[in-house]
């Protein structure tokens, strides 16, 4: 059985392909061991924050209140948030949706170098103390959770959220 996920998993990865593969990665069934006690889950309201945005603003999560919101944590080093960012960006250029991503263990010049590498130009929040991270339970990149229009947390996805994974999970959100 794991030599069948594991072949699938670098199916997945090595193609992008994701027709006819189960979303590995996505964690509307249970990751295992990758949060702690105390930590927002979905069905809890998403803990506020505010924090300093790359481009020298401020930014927190009650700037959404009213909207959906996809809270994706990423960082300059990470390959498959390089994947991902094509996918937030047709996102965040939508009218019914907003993006909020939070660098996660970064430098904040790497960070600033990679939004602008891909023209990324929704808010993105500095999180230097990893202290946003700690309150959503994020150890690990990418991870992406949605937040409805009220503030509560309604599904997360662990890993690389493929673009349909993304789509069902907005749709959900609506």
């Amino acid at each position: 059985m794991a030599s069948i996920v594991i072949g699938s998993a670098a199916y997945f990865l090595a193609t992008g392909d994701d027709s006819g593969t189960p979303e590995l990665l996505d964690s509307t069934t249970e990751p295992g061991d990758v949060s702690a006690p105390g930590i927002a889950e979905p069905g809890d309201p998403a803990p506020d924050f505010r924090a300093e945005t790359l481009t020298g603003g401020e930014v927190g999560l009650a700037d959404f209140v009213g909207r959906p919101l996809v809270l994706n944590f990423w960082a300059s080093w990470c390959e498959p948030c390089r994947r991902e960012f094509p996918w937030l960006r047709s996102l965040a250029h939508g009218d019914d949706v907003a993006v909020l991503g939070v660098t996660f263990d970064d430098i904040a010049s790497d960070s600033r170098r990679f939004a602008e590498d891909f023209d990324a130009d929704w808010p993105l929040a500095m999180d230097p103390t990893g202290e946003i991270a700690r309150m959503f339970g994020v150890r690990a990149i990418p991870q992406t959770i949605f937040v409805d229009r009220n503030g509560t947390i309604r599904s997360r996805v662990y890993g690389l959220a493929s673009k349909v994974a993304l789509d069902r999970h907005v749709d959900e959100l609506r």
